[in-house]
């Protein structure tokens, strides 16, 4: 399994950067060019991925991010339906950035028939909410 921490809340050796606004704002297109290529290559070579987080609560990465970010793929890659229809829409915002950005697209249909194992999984270790200085 690789190991990626979101790097705004934690770092290790491997980093990724999620921003929980974007996905408030529906912002698919961000956050699916912030997906690794080197992901794409793990899961081609049958491997697993673990997201960890930090948040105060059960972060927007675990709770809705990584599951739609799983049913693209395999909706792409294994011909699967949605396996979180309360996602639905951001499910289909996420196609929507895929069908209207043809380098985002390409981005990821070049794994096309290379990809047969989609798990990605987010952890998120809660933390407690840090006091605003100013109030």
């Amino acid at each position: 399994m690789k190991i990626y921490y979101n790097l705004t809340q934690a770092s290790g050796n491997r980093v990724v950067y999620f921003r929980s606004t974007d996905i408030e704002q529906h912002n698919y297109s961000r956050l699916l060019w912030s997906i690794p290529d080197e992901w794409l290559y793990f899961l081609s070579q049958g491997e697993d991925i673990l997201v960890v987080d930090r948040s105060s609560n059960r972060g927007k990465i675990e709770r809705i991010f990584i599951p739609v970010v799983n049913d693209i793929l395999k909706s792409l890659y294994l011909d699967e339906f949605p396996a979180y229809p309360n996602l639905k829409q951001h499910f289909e915002m996420a196609l929507l950035a895929l069908s209207s950005d043809v380098f985002l697209r390409t981005k990821f249909t070049f794994w096309h028939g290379k990809i047969k194992h989609v798990n990605i999984i987010a952890k998120t270790i809660h933390v407690k909410k840090e006091r605003n200085p100013i109030t």
